[in-house]
């Protein structure tokens, strides 16, 4: 049976037309289900209700297409330059030009960059078959919390995950316009989530130094393209340059929910999401006028808390850790009195997650292992430090998580390829036996 099944994924375009017709299935499910649980997301008819998309892209999209204004107003003022671009100004281009249909919408964010996965991951080895495609894409999708988070359209996470997992195999892979490639899905990633500055910025030097490429200096040129070209678009419309920890007044925000003496009491039972009452009220008290002048009373608030209660922050961080690593809940709950039941898919994202930092551990030190076999294991250390980086500073949940999960699916399996646990090099290498 292992034997036939092995041959039927040798067979030409037989994997690769299956896994569409799976993407397409799952879209649809997922479709289903959120328009049956998110009328204010989707109407009676299946069309997106553009204005309604979660975490304020609603509001920000209805700005740019109402009044002509790339803004988003929360806590009573007029943000500028705290939303990135990618996931609006997609679903402003399909909803006007394509379809507004959900389902549709749904198919053109998710089939055609899934299709790029497949054949990413295809040419990632040209000694492996398609065993080891079917493998990869089998530990990205197999999880339903991790599917429903790329699938969905109201989070940047639902385009984040899949340039993290296009990052990881360029990277690792050996592809013949590998720099280029890299370049490309870091200025998308810093065109699609403000917290990942860190991530973009340090990703390219440790590649820099990493790499033997004669054109491995093409990231480091395309992320600092990718800051002036936001900087300088803000610095003409507000005369402001966002860059840096004070690229976004969204993180200055949630800084401002996270450092109080409140947040231990009831974070991650609750969402610090309820503490945006606290900014509203400074707002008023210091009748703060701009987006920048904010901003930076905020972090300023936010430092001197953190100078005066150490303790609270370090037990903080410890709680961000314990749901990064062990936490077997859902994301939140807006509510202490509201239930936070236990999901499931977190107990094998986790404990995957956990495995894969025994072995980098173990990679990192050991002495018998080459630098060119270490290269896989550094280059998932700064993944890991710059993607968390901003959360642990900030607050996180599991569906922030996501990405992390499915990238430490992917290192334990190339580690067990590595090493060839369970002989798995006689079923990922090409020209099988019978």
């Amino acid at each position: 049976m292992i034997k036939f099944s092995l041959k039927l994924l040798e067979k030409k375009y037989l994997l690769f037309f299956c896994y569409i017709f799976f993407l397409f299935i799952t879209i649809f499910i997922f479709s289903y289900l959120m328009s049956v649980e998110h009328h204010d997301t989707v109407d009676d008819f299946g069309n997106l209700r553009i204005f309604n998309v979660n975490n304020a892209f609603g509001r920000y999209i209805e700005s740019i297409l109402v009044l002509n204004e790339p803004k988003v107003t929360f806590v009573g003022m007029d943000f500028y330059f705290s939303m990135r671009p990618v996931l609006p100004y997609f679903l402003i281009f399909v909803f006007e030009n394509i379809s507004t249909n959900y389902y549709i919408i749904l198919l053109i964010k998710n089939v055609p960059i899934g299709a790029l996965i497949f054949f990413i991951i295809k040419n990632y080895n040209k000694n492996y078959n398609n065993f080891f495609i079917a493998a990869c894409l089998i530990l990205i999708f197999y999880n339903p919390h991790n599917i429903h988070t790329m699938y969905d359209i109201g989070s940047e996470e639902a385009f984040l995950n899949y340039l993290m997992i296009c990052l990881f195999f360029f990277i690792f892979g050996d592809y013949k316009y590998k720099s280029l490639f890299v370049g490309i899905t870091l200025s998308l990633i810093f065109f699609t989530k403000e917290s990942m500055f860190i991530l973009t910025s340090l990703i390219p030097v440790a590649y820099f130094f990493l790499e033997k490429k004669h054109n491995k200096y093409l990231p480091l040129i395309m992320i600092i393209v990718s800051n002036l070209v936001w900087g300088s678009y803000h610095f003409t419309k507000q005369n402001y340059f966002p860059i840096g920890p004070k690229g976004s007044a969204k993180n200055a925000l949630n800084l401002a929910n996270v450092y109080h003496k409140d947040f231990n009491s009831t974070y991650p039972r609750v969402s610090p999401d309820i503490y945006f009452k606290n900014t509203v009220e400074l707002i008023k008290k210091k009748d703060i006028k701009g987006e920048k002048e904010l901003m930076n009373i905020l972090i300023n608030q936010s430092l001197i808390f953190l100078k005066e209660n150490p303790y609270e922050v370090i037990k903080g961080v410890f709680k961000k850790v314990y749901v990064i690593t062990l936490s077997p809940f859902k994301d939140t709950r807006p509510r202490l009195e509201d239930s936070n039941p236990i999901r499931y898919s977190n107990f094998p994202n986790k404990i995957i997650f956990n495995l894969s930092l025994i072995f980098l551990f173990i990679n990192i030190f050991n002495k018998r292992r080459s630098f060119s076999k270490k290269k896989i294991d550094f280059y998932y250390l700064i993944i890991l430090i710059t993607y968390f980086v901003p959360y642990i500073i900030g607050f996180v949940y599991p569906r922030h998580c996501t990405a992390m999960y499915t990238l430490a699916h992917l290192y334990v399996f190339l580690n067990m390829v590595q090493f060839n646990k369970f002989n798995i090099n006689k079923l990922i290498k090409k020209n099988l036996k019978s």
